[in-house]
């Protein structure tokens, strides 16, 4: 769920959330036919009550998109949702298209019907298709506040921000106890970067459907970013006393502990959400995430694979991979996966920036250069562009490609940005002092990052120390610090 340097020590878990949970519960691309696996991703063709033994305990109603939680020959079990649904009443999400689709066929006035298929297309990625269907279901009944919250749904998808605020308060205007509503402007306000109002919509969601573990795991994600990570720790776990099976409130927790250095610990929620839900992308990207950081290269490797399978337009796991291909050395690979990225979103400056640095280990300092100057100048406040850029300029091997004092100056904003508490960046620093000339500086602040570095990595700053006290600026071997994550 997972953007932090490899070799960053402070500032950069919380990240995670931008990117990993700014995308949470949008349910991706698994497009399973059939709905007998833990996993699978199913559509209700009827409302249905569910059922504990006799006792009806919750109801499910047509068109609603879940994954099965549990499975036996007649009945299945739903995340988020106490009791079991006749599997009757269940459909694989591929069959269920075909099914709404002989309907509107049928009845080309099927509002109902049009809106079931606008959101199977919304499961599938096919957003154009997934608003024409939903837009057609309004133009015969402007009334359902469904339709409404749901093209907001698929407007948000599509990072169309004011226009799906538009369309999900319409739908509240008129539904005002509609919670799912509120839940989706939450989520739409979490990516606007408005995480304080965010946590104000899923409050009211909360209060309006207590009983939803999906909104606490929302909410918990906006809380962090807001800074209470405690509330955060909270949400995460009241979503598991209401449904212990849901797994992104498993990966919410592996992040919070990714955030707070415990990657063992960060390990054990990630490898607990996949258990839960083997097919959850999320899942299996931050349980990638932390065996890299574990040092398991390989094996995140495997994992951030299998999320991309079932999430072919997942861009967080891309850039995971590319960094993990790019720790192993292996370029190319990790060139196409930030390529990949930016098919996607060309204006991703961190996949540019880290593709940079994938060229630069490659040896194509022009492309390097190119990458590291567009991602800096695509936010000039992005502190692991403006790291990456400044290395660059400190310690290419080729003297042509190199500037002391524009490094020294980009190291220092990246460096501020975080209070000059992260160990790495205060490396970059002092090497950048270096390439300037300014030795004296150049110790001062390597002496500073070895202080906050973890012994790991103490050895190679003793060594860098070393070379400034004998007036020596350090290069690479065409081989460079590590790729970094995304921050949108």
């Amino acid at each position: 769920m997972n953007l932090i340097s490899c070799r960053k020590s402070k500032g950069l878990g919380i990240l995670l959330f931008q990117i990993q949970f700014a995308i949470l519960l949008i349910h991706f691309n698994q497009q399973n036919t059939t709905a007998q696996q833990v996993g699978d991703r199913v559509c209700v063709t009827a409302d249905t009550e569910t059922r504990i033994h006799s006792k009806v305990v919750d109801k499910v109603y047509e068109g609603e998109i879940h994954t099965v939680s549990e499975v036996n020959s007649t009945w299945c079990a739903f995340e988020d949702v106490d009791g079991w649904a006749p599997l009757k009443n269940v459909m694989a999400t591929k069959n269920a298209m075909k099914h709404f689709e002989e309907r509107v066929k049928k009845n080309k006035d099927d509002f109902v019907a049009l809106a079931h298929l606008g959101m199977l297309h919304y499961e599938f990625e096919s957003f154009d298709k997934a608003f024409y269907n939903l837009n057609e279901s309004l133009r015969y009944n402007q009334k359902n506040a469904a339709a409404w919250n749901n093209r907001g749904r698929v407007l948000h998808a599509q990072q169309k921000y004011p226009l799906a605020l538009k369309d999900i308060e319409y739908a509240i205007k008129l539904n005002p106890g509609f919670a799912l509503a509120h839940y989706n402007l939450g989520r739409v306000l979490h990516s606007l970067g408005k995480w304080e109002d965010a946590v104000k919509a899923y409050d009211k969601a909360i209060d309006l459907n207590g009983k939803s573990a999906t909104f606490f795991v929302n909410r918990g994600v906006s809380k962090q970013m807001a800074g209470d990570k405690e509330g955060s720790d909270e949400d995460f776990k009241a979503a598991l006393k209401i449904n212990p099976k849901n797994s992104d409130a498993y990966v919410g927790l592996s992040n919070l502990a990714l955030a707070s250095f415990d990657i063992q610990k960060a390990h054990d929620h990630a490898d607990k959400a996949v258990e839960l839900s083997p097919q959850n992308p999320l899942a299996l990207n931050a349980r990638g995430w932390a065996l890299y950081k574990l040092k398991k290269t390989d094996e995140a490797i495997f994992d951030l694979s299998r999320a991309i399978r079932y999430s072919p337009k997942f861009p967080l796991a891309y850039n995971n991979r590319g960094v993990c291909y790019t720790a192993k050395k292996e370029y190319a690979k990790g060139i196409q996966d930030f390529d990949e990225i930016l098919k996607l979103n060309s204006g991703d400056p961190i996949a540019i920036s880290n593709r940079g640095r994938a060229h630069y280990g490659n040896g194509d300092f022009v492309k390097a250069k190119a990458d590291l100057l567009k991602a800096v100048e695509m936010n000039p406040n992005l502190s692991d562009a403006l790291d990456g850029l400044a290395w660059f300029l400190s310690t290419c091997p080729d003297a042509s490609f190199r500037d002391g004092k524009e490094a020294v100056a980009k190291a220092e904003l990246a460096s501020k940005a975080l209070k000059d508490s992260d160990w790495s960046y205060l490396m970059t620093l002092a090497v950048a002092h270096a390439e300037n000339g300014d030795f004296s500086a150049a110790e001062s602040v390597a002496k500073k990052a070895l202080e906050l570095a973890p012994n790991e990595n103490k050895n190679d700053l003793n060594e860098k120390l070393a070379m400034f006290a004998e007036k020596k600026p350090y290069r690479v071997t065409i081989d460079t610090k590590p790729a970094v994550s995304s921050t949108n």
